[in-house]
């Protein structure tokens, strides 16, 4: 595997005129110096835009508000991997390259251990490669199992691995995927470090069709892949599954107030 632990976060900003300025300063400033360090394997960014959201499931309404996700996959040896890019987020204070901060809300989810990748055959690459294969974005999905160490939960793993990945890796534009499983929350970046939610889960699908048609389609093959019918309490409770579209330089005018400046 290419990634040995993920990081993921949400974010949304409180001033619907900064789009262009938090773009341009994570994919021109942050993104750049952050993929230098040796650490991290690479690092990706998606907006939910509001057709986006529109075409999504929200169950659970701490994410309605989410606009963007931001990811990391680390490489061992994870220990100076996690303190490099650590000390990176806290130089870029001192150094006056964090404008976001006063206007950017975040929920951070935290770090992910990598459960398995996927590669749908007609793609050839390794499924480790889908991160660095270009994308026209992903489908993603933060779901919560309600007791994964029971045969509930069980099930539900071995059905996604054998039924409802192998199906939704067959609709066209679905170029592969990948399952995390909770580690530990990011101390430090908005959640408790010591938190623990061992049932979470991410599930990611890299969209190479248009992303709007492709995530209807998985839908129409597999409803249970966005759980709109799910709920607390169920062996798997879906939070939020959306599509979102990979973010290109400079066209940042999703949101109204947010038209590019730069």
């Amino acid at each position: 595997m290419s990634t040995d632990r993920l990081f993921l976060t949400f974010t949304h900003l409180a001033d619907a005129t900064r789009h262009a300025e938090y773009n341009a300063w994570h994919q021109l400033d942050h993104l750049p110096e952050n993929a230098l360090l040796p650490g991290v394997a690479w690092g990706d960014r998606w907006v939910r835009t509001p057709r986006c959201a529109a075409a999504g499931h929200v169950g659970d309404d701490a994410y309605a508000p989410v606009q963007y996700a931001v990811a990391y996959g680390f490489r061992a040896p994870l220990e100076s991997a996690l303190r490099e890019w650590t000390d990176l987020n806290q130089r870029a204070l001192w150094w006056g390259r964090r404008p976001e901060l006063p206007w950017t809300e975040r929920r951070p989810v935290g770090f992910f251990h990598p459960v398995k990748e996927y590669a749908a055959p007609r793609v050839l690459v390794a499924a480790a490669a889908l991160p660095h294969r270009p994308h026209r974005g992903v489908h993603l999905t933060l779901s919560r199992t309600a007791a994964p160490a029971e045969p509930a939960g069980a099930a539900r793993f071995a059905a996604l691995d054998r039924e409802l990945i192998p199906a939704v890796l067959a609709v066209p534009g679905v170029a592969g995927a990948a399952t995390y499983r909770f580690a530990e929350g990011a101390g430090g970046f908005g959640s408790p470090a010591g938190s623990a939610d061992d049932g979470l889960t991410v599930r990611v699908l890299y969209l190479d069709g248009d992303v709007l048609e492709t995530s209807a389609r998985v839908e129409d093959a597999r409803p249970d892949w966005i759980g709109r019918d799910s709920a607390p309490g169920d062996a798997e409770h879906v939070l939020l599954s959306t599509p979102m579209l990979s973010i290109r330089p400079w066209e940042w005018d999703w949101f109204d107030g947010g038209r590019p400046r730069l």
